[in-house]
């Protein structure tokens, strides 16, 4: 079991969003309500930038 925390906590792909957290939450003064709302924005901007992506994507192949 410790091996598995050990393994897991050093993986890139949890340490890296965690850095960005712990980054936006020292800016926000741990303001969890800001921190929540801007997680949120960020999240809606990613949804909607690749819905248009695949969108757009599939308007190109449908032209060729």
């Amino acid at each position: 079991m410790k091996a598995l925390i050990e393994s897991s906590l050093y993986h890139p792909s949890l340490v890296l969003p965690l850095a960005a957290l712990t980054q936006l939450m020292v800016e926000r003064d741990f303001n969890l309500g800001q921190v929540g709302l801007i997680v949120a924005a960020r999240g809606a901007q990613a949804a909607v930038s690749r819905s248009r992506a695949l969108i757009f994507c599939r308007h190109c192949e449908a032209q060729a």
